[in-house]
């Protein structure tokens, strides 16, 4: 009964985790499309008077405030989801229950280190110009580089943990 339990908080963890960088992605995208000839005409028409340059700059604000409350609340739910899927595997032991563990540790980094920082520093570079100064542009480049880059490892190891409850039958 553990393995199926953890097989399903895994999948439902590796959906929702591949579904939240498609989200993220499709907010910044969208602002394009509005602005383009494929946007209504409605819209351009409201637009109008403003900027062209503001509104991009309005519009992809917006797209990052929706990222930056998703990302908040996912992270914290990803905590919950880490917690959960330890304990259904920690009757079973072994590298199931390591990976867990991997991936609850890497969540709760993202959470309580990142998360933070990385929404500070968006929201004090949304309106700057752009190019960004080197220093301000390099620091949230890191911080988003790492954050992607500990995301694709706890997807790794929650793709594992599936993996080898699938084959465990």
């Amino acid at each position: 009964m553990a393995g199926r339990a953890g097989l399903l908080t895994a999948g439902l963890w590796l959906g929702l985790l591949i579904a939240s960088w498609v989200v993220a992605t499709v907010n910044f995208r969208t602002v394009d499309h509005v602005l383009g000839p494929a946007g209504s005409a409605e819209a351009r028409a409201r637009f109008e008077p403003v900027p062209e340059a503001d509104r991009r700059m309005l519009l992809r604000h917006l797209a990052a405030e929706i990222n930056r409350w998703m990302f908040r609340w996912w992270s914290l739910t990803q905590v919950g989801l880490g917690l959960l899927l330890l304990a259904c595997l920690w009757p079973d032991g072994g590298w199931p229950r390591h990976l867990a563990a991997v991936a609850l540790a890497v969540s709760l980094g993202q959470a309580l280190g990142m998360a933070g920082p990385i929404t500070e520093i968006g929201r004090a570079i949304d309106f700057l110009p752009r190019p960004l100064a080197p220093e301000v542009g390099r620091r949230f480049g890191m911080l988003h580089s790492a954050f992607a880059v500990l995301d694709l490892t706890k997807a790794a190891a929650v793709a594992a943990i599936a993996t080898i409850l699938v084959r465990r039958g």
